[in-house]
């Protein structure tokens, strides 16, 4: 089973993504299910993938790994996000299962205005694969540009892709091809040590190198006797499905 995970508050441009992507992947013979908080008003038109409504507050993740299918799971941006990505990953390592890309879509004319979004946006975006600029119409094309750049300079390895018309991705076969690039490392699972015998070679080293390098995540862990950031509630930014309906999300 191939598991993809998505993030925002544009729930009109996530409908069309997740429903574009999904309309490529039947050329990977992978038939589809998509995942939706319950109560979003989210509906499907004929010919688009089966949705399942889910309990945020009760919900368990219960996936086969062989399953011959892709599960496309939207993330409540209504309630707590961190939790929910906790519990998230916490059930999908139990089922052996790492996501293939974990997705952001960022809707630039409200981030533009609110700092609070910008918050919640920088802890998804840490989490995040690919990072889809959307909502671009009304946002001024400088802070599209530096909203991307100051995520280059700090050297996040995740794919910047812009949302064309109809929220459908630039390049939908890259999110469909596997590759990690988050900095994040709580979805991934730990493998077994591989024991590749003795070695000629003597390394000195003042640090034990068995070791495993330990993820500082800074929405999760104290650092520098500094407390987890805080990641505010996004509730109040959401745009629900019939909202936008009609909208075109048009590009710069």
């Amino acid at each position: 089973m191939q598991v993809y995970l998505y993030m925002g508050t544009h729930l009109p441009e996530l409908r069309r993504c997740i429903e574009s992507v999904v309309e490529t992947a039947p050329q990977l013979e992978l038939p589809a299910l998509v995942h939706v908080p319950d109560g979003l008003g989210w509906t499907r038109g004929e010919g688009h993938p089966a949705v399942i409504e889910y309990d945020p507050g009760n919900v368990l993740w219960v996936l086969d790994p062989d399953r011959h299918q892709t599960c496309h799971i939207l993330v409540d941006p209504r309630v707590p996000l961190i939790p929910q990505l906790e519990e998230l990953a916490d059930n999908l390592q139990k089922c052996l299962i790492e996501p293939v890309k974990i997705l952001t879509c960022v809707d630039c004319e409200r981030a533009e205005s609110h700092g609070k979004l910008r918050n919640w946006l920088d802890a998804c975006i840490y989490y995040s694969d690919i990072v889809l600029l959307g909502n671009r119409s009304g946002a001024s094309k400088p802070f599209v540009r530096d909203f991307q750049k100051q995520y280059e300079r700090l050297c996040y390895p995740c794919l910047f892709m812009y949302l064309k018309a109809d929220g459908m991705p630039a390049n939908t076969g890259e999110i469909l091809f596997p590759g990690t690039r988050r900095l994040s490392q709580m979805f991934e699972i730990e493998g077994p040590v591989i024991d590749t015998g003795p070695s000629d070679f003597i390394i000195e080293s003042s640090c034990d190198l068995d070791m495993p390098e330990q993820e500082v995540d800074p929405f999760r862990s104290s650092h520098d006797d500094q407390p987890p950031r805080h990641v505010p509630d996004v509730s109040g930014f959401v745009i629900f499905p019939e909202e936008g309906a009609g909208q075109k999300n048009s590009s710069n």
